[in-house]
This record gives C-alpha cells, structure tokens and sequence, in this order.
C-alpha cells in the first residue's frame, strides 16, 4: 500500500494539513490545523499544549534532543497514535508549542518527501507492507 500526502508551502514553510479525531493525530492532507516539516528536528514529533490535551498522550520519561544552534536540551516525552492514510503507529511526542514533523518521524517510516518550491507543494510518501508496524 502507498500513502501519499499533499500540502502547500506557507510563508516558506513546508506544511502537511492535519486533525485531531477520536484524541489522535490524523495526517491525511484534511483538517484545519498543520504541521511543520522541519529536517531541523532530530526528534520525532512536536506538538503545542492545546494539543497535547486534546490527544491520548502517555508519558514516556525524558530525553534530550539537538536544536538548530546545537544546544542540547531535555523535553518530556510522550507516546501517542498518529494515523496516516489507512496505517496507524505509535509514535513520540514532545510539547514545545510548535506543531512539527522530525526526522525521527520521517525515517522510522521510511517517507519520501517531495518539496516543490516553484509550485508551492510538498509531498510525502510512504509505501507500507503487510509486515510494517512502526512500533518502538
């Protein structure tokens, strides 16, 4: 199965719309909320406040992570559900009032990201198998 998400590039910013549905992070293209594509973030997701309450959030401990001036720095961590297309995977969250997509996020599903600046577009891609689980 191949999972292919469109968004647009708003004030040059690579961003994939998005929604809270059922205290889960749908990533489907739909909603009226985004996310950020940041290859800046070595972590997996980020997300604000208002949306850590409005998700299903288990507090996984504490880790550090690199920021773009290569501070180290430790946030909370928490595991939640993130739905994409048809698949769902447990993922890692951080609360630091942005809402951003990391390379962890990228690489544990082995997405292709597609940005068009002429045309104003971003793609990701994934391509999933019956054996995936994207499970830590």
């Amino acid at each position: 199965m191949r999972i292919r998400i469109t968004g647009r590039i708003v004030d040059a910013e690579p961003r994939l719309l998005s929604r809270i549905v059922g205290k889960r992070l749908i990533l489907d293209g739909k909603g009226r909320d985004h996310m950020i594509l940041d290859s800046g973030f070595t972590g997996s997701i980020a997300i604000s406040e208002e949306w850590a309450n409005r998700l299903d959030l288990r507090y996984a401990g504490i880790q550090p992570f690199e920021i773009a001036n290569r501070q180290i720095v430790e946030f909370p961590t928490y595991l939640g559900f993130v739905r994409f297309g048809r698949v769902e995977a447990l993922f890692e969250f951080i609360v630091t009032g942005e809402t951003l997509l990391g390379m962890e996020f990228f690489e544990r599903l082995r997405a292709r990201i597609v940005v068009d600046c002429r045309g104003g577009k971003v793609q990701m891609m994934v391509k999933c198998h019956s054996k995936d689980t994207f499970r830590f």
